[in-house]
Formats: C-alpha cells, sequence, structure tokens
C-alpha cells in the first residue's frame, strides 16, 4: 500500500493518511511553537518524514497541530495527559522520566554550539573575558524549563530566568542579565527578529560555550509505539540521505558560523545526560561536532573510561 503527504503548509505536513481508510490511523498531535529559528519547522518535517518512510510497516497515520503557542513546560504537561503525542526536548531527567525519548540526535549536534547576546554597550566588559571564571561575572537569562539554563546553574553561573521567550529579549534590553545564551542556528534569526525594537541588540564575537546537547524526538506514553516508529523511519530517512538534504535546506546559514576559532569556546560538561548519549549519537553528528568533541578538555570518570 501506498501512502502519501496530502498536505504541505510552510514544509509542514498537516494531515497524513492511507489511500485505503483504515480504522488503525496513528493520530500524531504535535504543538505549536512560535520562534524566529527554523529548528520548529525543520522538526515538523523531519516528524513527517519519519512517519512516511514507516508508513508502510506501521500504518497510515495523522498530524494534527494543537492551537496556541507552548512553552516547553506546558508540552511537557501535554505529553504526560496524552493531549500531546510528541515534542522535541533536550534531554533532561524530567522528560526521561515522564516521556519515551527517541535516541537519534535531529539536529546532529548543531545546538551544543552556544553564543551570546548583549547590549552594545556590554562590549567592553565582554570583551575582557579570558576565562569560564570571569564569564561567570555576568548574569545570563534562560527560559523556565530550558535545559541549558540547569547545565550553566550546575557549573555554577549566574542564571536568571524569563517566563516566556519573547520576555527574555525585553528583560536583556532592560538589564535584568548581561548574556542571553543561545543556538548558533538560532543567532542571526533572532538578531533579525528583535533589531528593530532593540537597536542596540548585538553579538558576543569573543566567547562562545560548548556543552553537548542533542535534542530528540519526546513522545507521550500514551503512544507505545510511536517512539519505536519513528527511530524507525528516522534511521531510514539517514540511510536514504533525506535528514542530511533537510538539515541543510534549513541550517545552511549556521553551519557557516561553526568557524568558532575566533572565539574563546568554554567546554562545560552537560550534566543533564550520561556521556553515553554522545557514544551512542557519534554516528549521526556533524563531522566538526565529532572533531571538537575528540579535543573536549571534559574528563569525566565515565567519558574517560568510554573513550579509552
Amino acid at each position: 500500500m501506498k501512502y502519501f503527504l496530502t498536505c504541505i503548509l510552510l514544509f509542514i505536513p498537516i494531515f497524513c493518511f492511507a489511500e485505503t481508510p483504515n480504522n488503525n490511523v496513528e493520530i500524531v498531535h504535535v504543538p505549536v511553537v512560535n520562534r524566529a529559528s527554523q529548528h520548529h519547522a525543520y522538526a515538523n518535517y523531519l516528524l513527517a518524514t519519519a512517519l512516511e518512510l514507516s508508513a508502510e510497516k506501521y500504518g497510515p497515520y495523522l498530524i494534527l497541530r494543537k492551537i496556541g503557542h507552548m512553552p516547553i513546560q506546558r508540552q511537557l504537561q501535554e505529553i504526560v495527559k496524552g493531549d500531546l503525542s510528541v515534542a522535541i526536548s533536550m534531554p533532561t531527567a524530567e522528560w526521561e522520566e515522564h516521556s519515551q525519548v527517541v535516541h537519534f540526535p535531529l539536529l546532529k549536534g548543531l545546538a551544543s554550539y552556544r553564543i551570546f547576546f548583549m547590549l552594545k554597550e556590554t562590549k567592553a566588559k565582554v570583551d575582557k573575558i579570558t576565562t569560564v571564571n570571569d564569564l561567570k561575572t555576568l548574569a545570563v537569562g534562560q527560559g523556565q524549563g530550558w535545559s541549558t539554563g540547569k547545565i550553566l546553574e550546575t557549573h555554577g553561573f549566574d542564571v536568571v530566568y524569563g517566563s516566556n521567550y519573547p520576555g527574555l529579549f525585553k528583560m536583556l534590553k532592560a538589564d535584568r542579565f548581561q548574556l542571553l545564551m543561545r543556538g548558533v542556528y538560532e543567532i542571526e534569526p533572532e538578531l533579525r527578529a528583535f533589531s528593530p525594537v532593540i537597536p542596540n541588540l548585538d553579538v558576543a564575537d569573543n566567547i562562545a560555550i560548548y556543552t553537548y546537547l542533542p535534542m530528540y524526538f519526546c513522545v507521550s506514553k500514551h503512544q507505545p509505539l510511536l517512539a519505536e516508529r519513528l527511530e524507525y523511519g528516522l534511521k531510514l530517512a539517514y540511510k536514504t540521505g533525506e535528514i542530511d538534504k533537510i538539515f541543510v535546506h534549513h541550517f545552511e546559514a549556521a553551519l557557516n558560523l561553526l568557524n568558532l576559532q575566533e572565539r574563546k569556546t568554554f567546554y562545560l560538561e552537560n550534566t543533564n545526560i550520561s556521556p553515553t548519549y554522545m557514544e551512542s549519537d557519534r554516528p549521526y553528528l556533524l563531522k566538526p561536532l565529532q572533531a571538537n568533541e575528540e579535543k573536549s578538555p571534559i574528563k569525566s570518570p565515565q567519558k574517560k573510561a568510554l573513550l579509552q
């Protein structure tokens, strides 16, 4: 039986089903998340690709978007209730406990590179940063429920939390914190989006953080076969080269920022996850990230054992 996508809007397939009606349709509820960057559109496209490629084995499917923007904490609540089928998240103990995590790195490790927004008047302070302790003298903004906030806190950073995504830029403008840490793929689109309302918004060009930060599909436990299906479909998409093609389409500009040689890169261990995540993800990661991980000075006992 042949399966196909019946509707595409902004590269996000909405309704998908079999040519022959079937009562065993997999209903997949996904959240709507409003961000300037492309990673949610990319994840939705990847989701539909994985479902399509797995349709012959697992059957027909229907993708439905939940109306209304959902912050990450609300998404987890909806996953637990079963009102959402799947969301994307960087792993934390909470997501691991309350959802089925599909251990396939959707962003190929790109989120591991973190760069900072600042105000132009902060540049003189930022230019003097040469050590991680220097960096810790400035407060860093993060959203409630973001896994990166917990990583920074664990390593002794002064973290200031905002309740919503656009509000973080207002807080930066008001000097509630001096740095706003973002993924390398988020910097350029967010700079374009927020510069008109924050004319003195700038990007710190001399510092960066590297911490291995995978992004996974997290599936509701109310749909036990969906996680298995997505892993199957994603690995098929990787073998066919479809994931690489979709990835380059969405993140070509971000890939050009991976040359961080001019930035002082501070390495932080991702204390949210086991080092085994990197080892299982390694075949699917970007080549620059694999090389960067090999030269990382982080030497936890678990990682040291794995690398021997």
